[in-house]
């Protein structure tokens, strides 16, 4: 950003501390982009960078950069900025890159487990270590069997079925039912260890064995395509599993809603909003979106991928129901770019980050030359202290949150509360200045009362003539509005004309004004003037405290240019403004 002799130059200096010009250029340029509504000169900018820099030398000569909370505060904001910089990119970039190619291709596969709890001892580790390697040996290698030919007997190695060991082995607890079969395989769906044996393994061969938070596995990988995704849509009729006459009547109604889809040629939508029981999909004219391989029950996925563009399926049953299905489109998968985002927040979560952050250890180390004796923790540690040293739009990040936060806690108290609490002086400063202080519109000011009968009229009118401003409503509670009953209610402001009804009438007394009092308050009454001008500091409070804080903050420079040396080094201020 500053490749230029200059920027690394010291421009100024406050009290001594030397201000470089890098930092002066990055403030300059991140706050007057094309963007910006009021872009700046560099003359006029550095004058409101020397006054920020004053307010922040203030700050610290009142040691606020000291205190807990400013630590704490700046820890917070330098937290949000560092992960980024504390992780390899360019490894989580491959990662992204893999993990998009493994989704071009789905793996259908079959796998064998073996139970063992990630805190185990280590002798029924050993123990599940040695009775999966038996079963890989069985489904690869084979075991020795003793088999007659002819008058001979001879030794043989017998390689079992890898379905039939899984029913027989597995551990997993569906096995005996599914044979181990696990369908299509795609990045994501599985723990990353289970998924990257299946993805490194060639097609028809066994993974070695490999461990995951579960225990010890072998997987078979049995074929491999294309990963494909389609858009379709379904009317669904639920049958209950047992129930046999539901399973029936069921049938004949999809039996008829498909003659009605097929030959009648109806509306497939408007039939599935009418019809299917599966009314999240049937309140979107029974639209799935897309889907690819492995999302959808069997046989719904092998009917629904079969289909033709446009052609509807006969009626079919799966665990959950009798289903008609309609396909819209078939795709690929979606260029990288496209899906870029999606699969780094995926990767992100992932344990395919423990592969990024032992490599960004690993390149610390190398960095740095760090001993080998420093932990994996002590390493991100180290880098994560010279962050700043190594990255400088980091270390400019960092120093404008540190100065942001010195600036708004030394402005809190030097203007902005003495501006919105010194009551004496804005009310001298408004006197001082009333003059600039107009309105294109004369206002009513004062009190509208909505009474219930002209009794409690009488007594608000008099609170108000004769109570603190701030008490009134204290004193019509406790000596009107009694036993729960609301007798008045009433409201106090500073009205324009057009804002409330009541006041156009009661207080402007415009007669043209549509207003008619309810029945529960049939009295209104107004209690007050209409003022031309603001005629103390809070008839027009905002516009005040504004033009007060504006005031002390001048004089506040003017006592901060006095207090604290500034000196600017003219030679590099001539040549970063050419």
């Amino acid at each position: 950003m500053f490749m230029f002799g200059q920027a690394d130059q010291v421009l100024m200096t406050i009290n001594d501390q030397p201000i470089m010009a890098s930092e002066f250029l990055y403030i300059y340029e991140k706050n007057n982009q094309e963007s910006s509504l009021d872009k700046k000169t560099m003359d006029e900018y550095l004058d409101l960078f020397i006054n920020f820099k004053l307010k922040v030398a203030e700050a610290i000569a009142q040691g606020v950069d000291t205190t807990d909370a400013f630590k704490k505060e700046l820890a917070g904001y330098r937290a949000q900025a560092t992960p980024r910089y504390l992780q390899d990119n360019e490894a989580i970039d491959s990662l992204v890159v893999l993990s998009y190619n493994r989704m071009a291709k789905i793996r259908r596969a079959s796998h064998i487990a073996v139970q063992c709890a990630p805190d185990a001892d280590e002798a029924t580790v050993a123990a599940a270590k040695a009775r999966i390697d038996s079963i890989r040996e069985r489904v690869t290698v084979g075991i020795p069997v003793k088999v007659k030919k002819g008058r001979k007997t001879i030794t043989v190695q017998k390689v079992e079925d890898f379905n039939e060991a899984a029913a027989l082995y597995s551990e997993e607890p569906s096995a005996k039912q599914t044979r181990g079969e696990l369908g299509w395989i795609q990045p994501f769906r599985y723990v990353y260890s289970f998924e990257d044996a299946v993805y490194t393994t060639p097609v028809g061969e066994v993974t070695p064995v490999f461990r995951s938070p579960y225990g010890f596995h072998i997987a078979k990988v049995e074929s491999e395509q294309d990963y494909e995704e389609v858009h379709a849509s379904h009317i669904m009729k639920m049958t209950p599993m047992g129930d046999q006459e539901r399973l029936a009547t069921a049938q004949v109604a999809m039996d008829s809603i498909h003659k009605l889809a097929i030959q009648d040629g109806s509306d497939f939508a408007a039939l599935a909003l009418a019809n299917s029981e599966d009314r999240g999909s049937a309140m979107r004219g029974g639209d799935l979106g897309w889907f690819g391989r492995g999302a959808m029950v069997q046989p719904f996925e092998d009917i629904t991928f079969g289909l033709n563009v446009g052609e509807i399926s006969a009626p079919f049953q799966t665990r959950y129901g009798i289903h008609i299905s309609k396909l819209h489109e078939k795709r690929g998968i979606q260029p990288l770019d496209s899906m870029r985002s999606q699969i780094l927040r995926q990767v992100q979560r992932d344990q395919r980050m423990d592969i990024a952050e032992q490599s960004f250890i690993a390149k610390t180390r190398a960095e740095y030359n760090l001993p080998a004796e420093m932990t994996d923790e002590e390493v991100i540690a180290y880098a994560d202290a010279h962050l700043e040293e190594k990255y400088t739009e980091l270390r400019y990040l960092v120093n404008e949150y540190h100065d942001g936060i010195l600036l708004f806690d030394v402005s809190v108290r030097e203007v902005w509360d003495k501006a919105s609490q010194d009551v004496e002086g804005l009310t001298a400063f408004f006197k001082k200045n009333k003059k600039n202080y107009v309105w294109d519109a004369p206002r009513f000011k004062g009190h509208i009362i909505y009474a219930k009968d002209e009794t409690a009229a009488k007594a608000a009118k008099q609170i108000i003539k004769t109570a603190d401003p701030d008490s009134v409503m204290s004193y019509l509670n406790q000596y009107v509005n009694v036993d729960s009953v609301m007798y008045v209610k009433v409201e106090r402001g500073l009205w324009e004309q057009g804002k409330s009804a009541a006041v156009d009438k009661y207080g402007f007394k415009l007669k043209d004004t549509e207003y008619t009092p309810t029945e529960e308050f049939p009295i209104v009454i107004a209690l007050g003037k209409v003022i031309k001008a603001p005629q103390e500091y809070t008839d027009d409070r905002g516009k005040v405290v504004s033009m007060y804080q504006d005031f002390l903050e001048e004089l506040w420079i003017t006592k901060l240019r006095e207090k604290h040396s500034v000196k600017i080094n003219q030679d590099v201020w001539n040549a970063i403004r050419k």
